[in-house]
């Protein structure tokens, strides 16, 4: 059969004409496994619009064979969430399973059901990380994010898990347009503590999401100079930490991290969200209209190391447009986090919340006024 070599850097692919595509090499590094869709909240920006249970969630066996699967292809680290997790019966079992497939062990809650002894079961589980949703640096804000009077509890609950000596404790803050004057209080809060601040922006994910929470431009500009003065003025006093929605290849060499870190969206490249339904999506904070299959009708295995899974993500890099298909970091960056590319320009071939492009943009109208 007629072969022929595509040269790329640092490789060469054969284009050997064959019935059967071969099979996506990439292991599976991390997953994000949604144990049930109860929840005690209906927070606007939920992408996963969590309130009810799924129809047929899985059973333990299930997800025990699934955490299996995911440990044979590779996966390193599992993130447990909901909805809320706790408010699955089983859950310190399916826990449990996910240490007994042999993964680490991260626990994602709104705090707002963790009691003492719910803390001393967390604690046997050894868990790489415990994350604790908390949108508000005061009592009004963080009601008018989640709707209820939780602030005073989830913060107590945030410093008890650091002095219980959890491995890491994060406090995760989801900013949208609405709470942002809260930002430097919430640096203030997590100064000298121990506590990982993880700072991310609310993405229009769910159904309930509305207009108004998105970040206008100015807003994300504002957000990220706030982000990079914290982040190096005060390196030595506040563990902050940016996710996959904040970057890309900054020229500053305050946020150098993140070029030197950032390698495009992981989400069906390296990662992999399952609904407590076993749908399976690159990521869990995209809609349902990126379900790529379900394991209950195909096994995961099959699905991961089928070529043709997960295209648009998988191939990112060759559909790129605007700005992002110009930039210098095009062929790494592949227009940084789908799930904020889609929320704010409507593709996931493009975005503009990228601190590079601002930097481009000052120079540009220093330079020419």
């Amino acid at each position: 059969m007629a072969t022929a070599a595509i040269e790329a850097p640092g490789k060469t692919f054969s284009t050997h004409r064959s019935s059967t595509p071969p099979a996506y090499g990439e292991p599976l590094v991390a997953a994000v496994v949604e144990v049930t869709n109860r929840c005690n909240l209906r927070c606007p920006h939920c992408a996963s619009d969590s309130g009810c249970a799924r129809e047929h969630e899985m059973s333990l066996a299930e997800l025990q064979g699934l955490f299996r699967d995911l440990a044979a292809l590779g996966c390193k680290a599992l993130s447990l969430l909901g909805g809320e997790f706790l408010l699955r019966p089983d859950w310190y079992e399916v826990a449990k399973a996910v240490k007994a497939a042999g993964m680490e062990l991260q626990l994602i809650t709104n705090g707002l059901l963790v009691t003492p002894e719910i803390r001393r079961l967390f604690k046997t589980l050894d868990p790489q990380t415990v994350c604790v949703s908390f949108d508000g640096a005061t009592p009004e804000s963080y009601k008018a994010v989640r709707g209820v009077d939780g602030f005073d509890r989830c913060r107590k609950l945030l410093f008890d898990l650091r002095d219980d000596e959890f491995r890491q404790v994060n406090a995760i803050a989801t900013f949208n347009a609405k709470n942002l004057s809260d930002f430097d209080r919430f640096a203030e809060m997590f100064l000298d503590t121990g506590i990982v601040w993880q700072v991310q922006m609310a993405h229009k994910g769910g159904e309930r999401f509305p207009d108004d929470l998105l970040m206008t431009r100015e807003q994300y500009e504002w957000f990220a100079d706030r982000v990079t003065h914290w982040v190096y003025d005060f390196r030595d006093r506040l563990k902050l930490m940016t996710m996959d929605d904040f970057g890309y290849f900054p020229m500053t060499p305050k946020l150098r991290y993140l070029w030197q870190t950032w390698d495009g969206c992981p989400a069906g490249r390296r990662i992999v969200g399952i609904r407590a339904n076993g749908d399976v999506l690159p990521c869990l904070s995209l809609g349902s209209r990126f379900v790529e299959a379900n394991i209950r009708h195909r096994p995961l295995p099959e699905i991961w190391r089928d070529s043709e899974s997960f295209p648009r993500f998988r191939r990112k890099s060759a559909e790129l447009t605007g700005p992002c298909a110009k930039c210098p970091a095009a062929a790494r960056c592949k227009a940084g986090c789908s799930a904020m590319a889609l929320s704010q320009t409507g593709s996931l071939a493009e975005t503009t919340f990228c601190v590079r492009q601002l930097e481009t943009e000052r120079i540009l109208h220093d330079f020419f006024g």
